[in-house]
């Protein structure tokens, strides 16, 4: 609960385009975001938001993708079941609003949860396929391969410890909920340091129990929970990584899904060293892209005077 609160509070919060002192402070409380009220281990569940009973188990290829503030994210099996989770903001859309085509085909659809329908498609099984669904706007397709994609949990491992081993790195981070668009430039530090900025001139450092934001010209100090630097990277609890490209440079992109810090879909690029390189990150109302720089060289993140 803690790294999900923190990562739902530096990062999640900024989602609103309100100042990042509001964002900071939220971490304060221990409540889930709305967009995550709940989870439970056997399969992946989001009260009020969507269920995709699949996307947990073995065997499973997860992707997602969306359209401005609709979210379409999907689990699939060898020959079967594809479950579908479709989201528009923060409100799951009923099976019966959602069409779900292989192939150019329209396949019949059952619910199975909130926002989830599920057809049963012969998929990842000799053959690519071309999954389509349609929700009231533009179809959003997924070219699914032949067969279901080799275990990437070598790699992601490898970039697990690699990346928690650093002393220090940056990162930018595009967020967005479909509309505006907020970019950050943020500095880490280990063992429990991070400061940021956002494009629109707001900024934060954190260091321990300490925070200051950057208010009405100038700064203003005040408590925090506590910060570990691993707790940055958000995809680092995801499960199931499958390699869904390797690139010339020996780069690996991963394809996962997992429900920390909020149930989301993932797709990591990893080079042979295991240092991320972008990681992607697909949520309800919550879009986010990092690109990762500056591997133990960053400078010393220090109380700002």
């Amino acid at each position: 609960m803690r790294s999900r609160t923190l990562w739902i509070a530096v990062f999640g919060g900024i989602i609103t385009l309100g100042l990042v002192a509001a964002v900071v402070t939220a971490f304060v409380t221990d409540n889930p975001a709305p967009s995550a009220a709940s989870t439970s281990t056997g399969s992946s569940s989001v009260s009020d938001t969507f269920d995709l009973p699949i996307g947990l188990q073995k065997d499973t290829l997860a992707l997602a993708k969306h359209q401005r503030d609709l979210l379409v994210g999907l689990a699939a099996q060898p020959g079967g079941p594809v479950e579908v989770a479709v989201v528009r903001g923060d409100t799951p859309v009923g099976s019966d609003a959602v069409r779900v085509s292989v192939d150019g085909r329209d396949v019949p659809t059952e619910s199975c949860g909130t926002g989830c329908s599920r057809a049963q498609a012969d998929v990842l099984q000799g053959g690519p396929s071309v999954v389509t669904v349609r929700a009231g706007g533009p179809p959003v397709s997924f070219r699914l391969p032949r067969s279901l994609p080799a275990s990437g949990r070598s790699a992601f491992d490898r970039a697990r410890r690699t990346m928690s081993a650093l002393r220090s790195y940056r990162f930018t981070e595009r967020l967005t909920s479909g509309g505006g668009v907020v970019f950050t430039h943020l500095a880490v530090q280990a063992p429990d340091r991070l400061s940021l900025r956002t494009n629109s001139g707001d900024r934060s450092v954190i260091i321990g129990r300490k925070r200051w934001d950057y208010q009405e010209g100038r700064w203003q100090e005040g408590p925090f929970p506590g910060l570990a630097a691993r707790e940055v990277l958000m995809w680092y609890d995801a499960k199931n990584p499958r390699i869904v490209r390797r690139l010339p440079n020996g780069d690996v992109q991963l394809a996962a899904y997992g429900l920390k810090p909020v149930p989301a879909w993932f797709r990591l690029t990893v080079e042979p060293s295991g240092r991320v390189a972008e990681a992607e990150m697909t949520a309800p109302a919550h879009f986010m892209l990092h690109r990762y720089s500056d591997f133990d060289s960053v400078p010393a993140i220090k109380p700002p005077q």
